[in-house]
């Protein structure tokens, strides 16, 4: 009868989805954030699954609502790269002996994201939904900032509840996780929400309340203690504002003159944290985690050319849980952090050596190819889109992308929550918006027709602009 119920209750749930997708796309977003969470707060591993089964839900049910629709289904040239690269990893893995059971979940752990963003894709995104998602991400905001006040005031207390370790303090002051059990994710929250409300005020306007906000997650994210989150939202800053359309001469004069006064003011602090990650990761290599894994990663690259070690072999949750053969073989046992069982905590501290040494030198060029695909229509909006929430979202869209990038160095970004989440799925959504901005363009008399006959309008047909709200362009900075 508990099965039976269970059965019940998902067909629902799908039902639910393929009614209201957007609200749909909404929950399952919030299950990839909270997922981590849930699990350290529940101590059920099985809870931990959450955001891969929001990822199954939305790669089946809203392709099957576009087939039900539409009769197709939306493709991006990313998936021919993703595709290759899984078609290595399998011979790969099929070469090397690898077992069924840990090939395959290896396999979907890394291409969990893409096929989140496929799912988001097939649904019809309108120019009217991008401020409600604006304001859903307002909204979202607003609950982490308020459990970070709660983390900062009593931060024992609070990681006894949400904590997977004990509090590390930095100068004294207690290294912030918010809704989060490691500071890690708030960081990447953090910088996540303070790029997309930076670009907010640049495209679409700019307020008091926009102001607080940015302000906020900037105060937030530099408390979190994390090196790599904070040099990625800086570098990724700096770098949108000079690709987007529009004067940058103010900006870059500006930013000449106040680069050398910080470095002047911050100069002690900055050689601080230079020489320690140096130390951290290129003084001590042999009981450096990432250093150690980068190398070797390397070298199975290479003695296993073309094809790598398998799926599951190496750097991934899954060689960590079933203890890859490698790993013996390498010598890990004797490092700390890198040992079966609970003394592994670092095995999963790094993302490309995993690509490069289970799939080899090809499908590491095939996933960062499929990366870059993935957000080349969010690109195109950036550049080309008049509309400044269009523009807006493509321009977050790729801001993410290259924070995730960067932090991907020493963290396994694309793969873990709450990261991989609101990237692939905003990737999705800028996809689907370029191709509502390819049917705007068309000529007057196409449009027309198509308002008069939709059902000869095709797979990618967008309800018409009359549905969504027209601001004056004066009110838009950038708006053409």
């Amino acid at each position: 009868m508990a099965t039976v119920a269970a059965i019940a209750v998902g067909a629902l749930c799908c039902v639910a989805l393929g009614l209201w997708p957007k609200a749909g796309a909404a929950v399952l977003l919030c299950a990839t954030v909270i997922a981590q969470t849930l699990q350290t707060m529940t101590g059920s591993s099985l809870v931990g699954y959450v955001d891969e089964l929001a990822v199954l839900v939305a790669a089946v049910v809203f392709p099957v609502r576009r087939l039900l629709i539409h009769g197709t289904l939306r493709f991006m040239a990313a998936y021919w790269c993703f595709a290759g690269y899984a078609a290595l990893g399998i011979m790969s893995a099929l070469m090397n002996s690898v077992p069924l059971s840990v090939w395959a979940v290896s396999g979907f752990l890394f291409l969990k994201g893409p096929l989140l963003m496929l799912g988001v894709l097939q649904i019809d995104w309108q120019r009217a939904d991008l401020p409600r998602i604006a304001r859903f991400g307002t909204v979202g905001v607003l609950i982490i900032l308020v459990s970070a006040l709660l983390n900062a005031v009593a931060p024992e207390a609070w990681n006894s509840i949400v904590g997977r370790q004990d509090v590390s303090y930095r100068l004294g002051i207690p290294s912030l996780t918010g809704i989060f059990d490691h500071p890690v994710g708030l960081a990447s929250v953090m910088g996540m929400a303070f790029l997309a409300i930076l670009s907010y005020r640049r495209i679409v306007e700019r307020s008091v309340v926009s102001f607080v906000l940015l302000l906020t997650t900037g105060v937030v994210g530099i408390l979190t203690f994390r090196r790599k989150s904070i040099a990625s939202v800086a570098i990724v800053a700096v770098g949108s504002r000079l690709v987007l359309p529009g004067r940058r001469t103010r900006f870059v004069v500006l930013l000449a003159v106040l680069l050398p006064v910080a470095l002047l003011i911050a100069w002690q602090p900055l050689v601080d944290v230079v020489t320690s990650t140096y130390n951290e990761y290129f003084s001590s290599v042999d009981t450096t985690a990432r250093t150690t894994m980068t190398i070797d990663s390397a070298r199975l690259a290479a003695a296993a050319f073309p094809l790598g070690v398998g799926l599951g072999r190496f750097g991934s949750a899954v060689a960590s849980s079933n203890y890859s053969p490698l790993y013996e073989q390498l010598g890990y046992t004797r490092i700390y952090g890198m040992g079966p069982g609970e003394r592994g905590g670092f095995l999963t501290d790094t993302f490309w050596p995993s690509i490069l040494a289970e799939t080899g030198i090809f499908g590491l060029l095939l996933y960062v190819a499929g990366l870059m695909l993935a957000v080349r229509p969010a690109w195109k909006l950036l550049r080309h889109s008049s509309h400044p929430y269009m523009q807006w979202v493509g321009t977050v869209a790729v801001a993410w992308m290259g924070q995730l990038l960067i932090e991907s160095i020493a963290a396994p970004v694309f793969t873990g929550p709450p990261m991989f989440g609101p990237v692939f799925m905003l990737a999705g959504i800028a996809a689907a918006g370029q191709l509502s901005e390819e049917y705007y363009r068309q000529p007057y008399e196409g449009y027309a027709a198509r308002r008069a006959y939709p059902e000869r309008s095709g797979p990618s047909r967008i309800e018409p602009l009359r549905h969504a709200k027209v601001h004056s362009p004066g009110r838009y900075r950038g708006a053409k």
